[in-house]
């Protein structure tokens, strides 16, 4: 079998760094949909939160009041107990509206008195109201919880945008395991989607080429570069493809790899 290595480049600094979400939206407020049946301490939080040019706060007193505006909010704090005369209850109807809306119940109930149910799922959060150190915690706590729903969304829409190229595709954590790969890039090396996840990225290249990847290519682009070039793959049955191949390393270390263009036998 023939070695394949011309056509290599490496070619950077590498396009297409993942947005920080928290920084992608400092020029736009955080909507805070603030619901507490305690109008002094609501006036509290509105001017407290309100004085950070992070938040845009609407305060209201009621479940009802609070549903007429949960399809503005970016976010919701709540103390409210209770429900509507209808029996909305403003958890309830967040996270059947709007499953991953951050929710963070701000209350002087100890943790320990709140149900274990209230915190099915990711996006519900427990702040206990303790004067104005609590308020300088809850900024924070929006901050991140809003930050983390973003990079969620971004994360999620870049998987489907990878299902939906043409490209093969796989992502490579750390450790040297694939963490993700595409319909495309399993199906070309003829594995089933998901089978090559948590496989050390070398099980996709014959043993030589895996050995001049790492030793050649991902030095190159451990500075930010990308490397573009042929590659020798090996498929689940032992035969080896030519691939053109494009590799980038991420801040975290990871690694993307694209297989362009169909594979052809070695």
């Amino acid at each position: 079998m023939s070695e394949h290595w011309h056509e290599e480049t490496a070619a950077g600094p590498a396009p297409g760094r993942l947005p920080d979400p928290a920084r992608s939206r400092s020029s736009t407020p955080i909507d805070v949909l603030y619901a507490d049946d305690n109008a002094e301490f609501a006036s509290l939080v509105d001017s407290t939160l309100g004085a950070d040019e992070t938040f845009d706060v609407v305060t209201v007193g009621s479940v009802g009041a609070a549903l007429e505006h949960l399809d503005d909010a970016d976010c919701v704090v709540s103390n409210l107990d209770g429900s509507t005369p209808d029996g909305d209850d403003l958890l309830a109807t967040v996270r059947e509206r709007y499953p991953s809306l951050p929710f963070v119940l701000f209350t002087v109930q100890s943790l320990r008195d709140v149900p274990a149910t209230t915190f099915d799922g990711l996006w519900t959060d427990y702040l206990e109201k303790n004067g104005l150190r609590s308020l300088e915690l809850l900024g924070q706590r929006l901050r991140r919880l809003v930050a983390h729903q973003a990079a969620t969304t971004a994360a999620q829409r870049g998987l489907a945008a990878a299902q939906a190229t043409q490209e093969g595709i796989a992502i490579v954590d750390p450790d040297g395991a694939v963490e993700f790969a595409n319909r495309v890039y399993a199906t070309r090396l003829g594995y089933d989607p998901g089978e090559i996840e948590g496989r050390p990225w070398q099980d996709c290249y014959t043993d030589t080429e895996a050995d001049r990847i790492a030793t050649s290519v991902l030095p190159t682009v451990a500075d930010d570069w990308r490397w573009t070039g042929e590659c020798v793959a090996r498929r689940k049955d032992g035969d080896s493809v030519a691939v053109q191949a494009r590799i980038v390393r991420l801040e975290d270390e990871s690694l993307v790899i694209v297989h362009d263009g169909d594979a052809e036998q070695a």
